[in-house]
């Protein structure tokens, strides 16, 4: 099955044309039908092309190419952002809390959580406690080495920062909460911790005692036969 051709192979092929020749022309002859649904545009339109000079094809095919690359970097951003906010409600939901710990999914920390490359920090919001901030790109500094050489990673947030541990707690690190530039504050993504609800037992009222009845010289109350 022949190669779909792609946009990289459209490139190459711009820069290789040159004045009164007609190398576009007979490449959207050989691929035109294939590439337009990969440069998004009719088969028609570049149908239209072949049999002329590439000075009088290459700006229009420049101009599909450029839209084409930008409309698909948008639509990653916005894949990406996407992917990041959904970790962010994951990472919330599975937090586990220990007394001052809260526990957190080192894969989804380090994996999905960083995704969107627009965010420069990642807040986590203790909510009615304390907050964390940490710079993205540090943490996919930490991303890039320790969820690859141990298994057992273990990251959780407390009042003094993230944390890391692993090797059953023999191998750690430390990061205390970071400020951010007031230029990047609303480039961040924000992880909203809720503390966990306590469900309080309540216990019924206890029944009425029934009123005692004189019985010759003795009280005797018959709520203690019931």
């Amino acid at each position: 099955m022949p190669r779909r051709p792609s946009l990289e192979d459209l490139g190459r092929v711009l820069r290789l044309a040159k004045p009164n020749t007609k190398s576009l022309s007979w490449y959207l002859e050989e691929e035109g039908d294939q590439l337009a649904p990969v440069l998004g545009v009719e088969p028609e339109k570049l149908r239209s092309f072949i049999g002329k000079l590439d000075q009088h094809i290459a700006p229009e095919l420049q101009a599909h190419l450029h839209r084409r690359v930008e409309a698909l970097r948008a639509e990653h951003v916005e894949k990406m952002s996407r992917r990041a906010s959904s970790a962010a409600g994951r990472l919330a939901s599975t937090a586990v809390w220990q007394g001052d710990r809260i526990y957190l999914d080192p894969l989804l920390l380090l994996g999905p959580l960083l995704a969107d490359a627009g965010n420069k920090f990642i807040a986590f919001h203790v909510v009615r406690a304390f907050e964390v901030r940490m710079p993205r790109p540090f943490l996919v500094q930490v991303a890039g080495v320790l969820p690859r050489q141990y298994d057992d990673l273990v990251a959780w947030l407390d009042t003094h920062g993230l944390h890391f541990r692993w090797k059953n707690g023999r191998g750690g690190l430390n990061f205390i909460s970071q400020t951010v530039a007031p230029k990047d504050i609303a480039f961040g993504l924000h992880v909203y911790l809720m503390p966990p609800v306590v469900q309080q037992v309540t216990r019924p009222p206890p029944r009425p005692r029934r009123p005692a009845f004189p019985l010759g010289d003795e009280v005797v109350s018959m709520a203690l036969f019931t």
